[in-house]
């Protein structure tokens, strides 16, 4: 059965650190607009089943950090569709790299999926207030293929304006539409 976008998002829209019901619904029309779309989001929560209805019937994965969200999570959609990342290196220490993009590393993980095949990641993880979303942005850039989509959340904020900044428009990310605190960007073709 294919839920509108109003019936996917109703009961999670809008509440606290979530996207609005705006953001959600410009990015699902993005993953929707891609035919058998492989859709990688780092982070898990109260929108995961959502992104599952979203994609319905293509490939989407989730990369968490919180072990007590991806037990959480786990019960709603399997734990087949999340795996495990670590993130080992927080803003600061990039900062102190004057925010080279050649010094961010790549979050930690068994099997990681960062291989240029994706066709949209969504990032809205690490919690902010913990490492930064450098590396989740980074590791980003690496997944998806030329010509495919990041979406970052949280863009209101310092830290996520200078990932935005380095690590998406210094590497040739194009944006393509900005909705309240999410930004959407296309990969270099």
């Amino acid at each position: 059965m294919n839920l509108s976008l109003e019936e996917i998002f109703a009961e999670i829209g809008g509440q606290p650190n979530s996207c609005s019901l705006e953001e959600y619904y410009a990015w699902a029309r993005h993953v929707q607009s891609v035919p058998e779309c492989h859709l990688l989001v780092f982070g898990v929560g109260r929108d995961s089943v959502a992104w599952q209805q979203v994609n319905q019937g293509n490939t989407t994965l989730f990369l968490e950090n919180n072990g007590e969200w991806i037990e959480k999570v786990t019960h709603q959609i399997g734990s087949a569709h999340i795996r495990s990342v670590h993130y080992g290196q927080n803003f600061e220490e990039w900062e102190e790299t004057r925010f080279s993009e050649h010094a961010v590393i790549l979050p930690a993980m068994a099997d990681p999926p960062f291989d240029g095949s994706w066709d949209c990641a969504f990032v809205d993880a690490p919690w902010g207030p913990t490492f930064g979303r450098h590396q989740s942005a980074h590791a980003a850039t690496c997944a998806v293929k030329p010509g495919g989509l990041i979406a970052l959340h949280d863009c209101e904020r310092e830290h996520e304006q200078i990932v935005c900044r380095i690590l998406l428009q210094g590497r040739g990310f194009e944006l393509v539409e900005e909705v309240e605190r999410l930004r959407i960007y296309r990969a270099p073709a």
